[in-house]
C-alpha cells in the first residue's frame, strides 16, 4: 500500500486523486466480497470469520480518505504560493504572507495522516523554505536599502535584476536566496547601520548650518 504513487509528492494532486479514486473502487469491490463471504460463513455459524477482514479495510478506508485530505491541503497550499509569487514586489506584505504559511504549517502538522510519507515532507519542505524566505524579503523591503546594496546582492547572486514597478515577487524567489540567507542578512544590516550614519551626519550639518547663521546674525549685529 506505501508504495503507491499518491503517497510521493511528486505525484501532483491531480493523479494523486485519480489514483485515490481507483483505491476506493478496490475498497468497494473488496467490501462486496467480504459481505459475500460473511452471508457464507453465517450459513456455517463462523460469521466473525470475516471480522479482521474488515478491520484491514475500514483501516485502509481512513488511511486513503485522510490522504486524500493532504493532498487536498497540498493543492491549497501550492495556489497560495502561487499567488504569492505573483504579488509584485513593491506591494509585497510579508507580514501578512508569512502569518498565513504558519497557519498552514499548523493544520498541516495537524493532520491525521503517516508523517513519514513523502507526500506530507514534500510539502512540510516548501512551507519551510517559505518561512526562511519571507523573513530574508522582509529585510530587503527596508527603506534603507540602497541601489549601491543591491548591486552587492546581485553580485553575489550572479543575477541581474531591476527594482521596478515591473519586480514579483517570483524574480527575488528565483534568486534562491535561502542559500546566501547570510549575505543577505549582512547586506541589510550593512544598509541599516549606513542608513543611522546618514541620519545623524544630515543632523549634524543641519545643526551646523543653525550654528553658523546665529554665529553670522550675531557677528552682524556687533557691527
Amino acid at each position: 500500500m506505501k508504495k503507491r504513487d499518491f503517497y510521493k509528492y511528486d505525484c501532483g494532486r491531480e493523479n494523486a486523486s485519480k489514483k485515490l479514486d481507483t483505491v476506493f473502487v478496490e475498497i468497494n469491490d473488496f467490501e462486496t466480497k467480504i459481505n459475500d463471504f460473511g452471508y457464507i460463513s453465517s450459513k456455517f455459524s463462523n460469521g466473525n470469520m470475516i471480522d479482521n477482514a474488515q478491520k484491514m479495510v475500514d483501516a485502509i478506508k481512513v488511511e486513503v480518505t485522510n490522504m486524500r485530505g493532504l493532498w487536498d491541503h497540498i493543492s491549497y497550499c501550492q495556489q497560495i504560493f502561487q499567488d504569492n509569487l505573483a504579488v509584485k514586489w513593491e506591494v509585497t506584505n510579508c507580514g501578512d504572507m508569512e502569518d498565513e504559511v504558519k497557519k498552514l504549517q499548523k493544520t498541516l502538522k495537524e493532520m491525521k495522516v503517516d508523517k513519514k510519507t513523502n507526500a506530507y515532507n514534500g510539502i512540510l519542505e516548501e512551507i519551510k523554505k517559505w518561512l526562511l524566505f519571507l523573513p530574508l524579503i522582509a529585510e530587503l523591503r527596508d527603506p534603507a536599502m540602497r541601489e549601491r546594496h543591491w548591486n552587492k546582492l546581485r553580485d553575489k547572486v550572479q543575477v541581474q535584476f531591476v527594482v521596478d514597478t515591473k519586480l514579483t515577487l517570483r524574480d527575488i524567489y528565483n534568486l534562491n536566496l535561502n542559500k546566501y540567507a547570510e549575505d543577505v542578512e549582512e547586506t541589510t544590516d550593512q544598509a541599516k547601520q549606513e542608513a543611522k550614519m546618514e541620519k545623524t551626519l544630515t543632523k549634524l550639518n543641519e545643526t551646523w548650518k543653525d550654528i553658523k547663521f546665529n554665529f553670522d546674525m550675531h557677528k552682524g549685529s556687533d557691527v
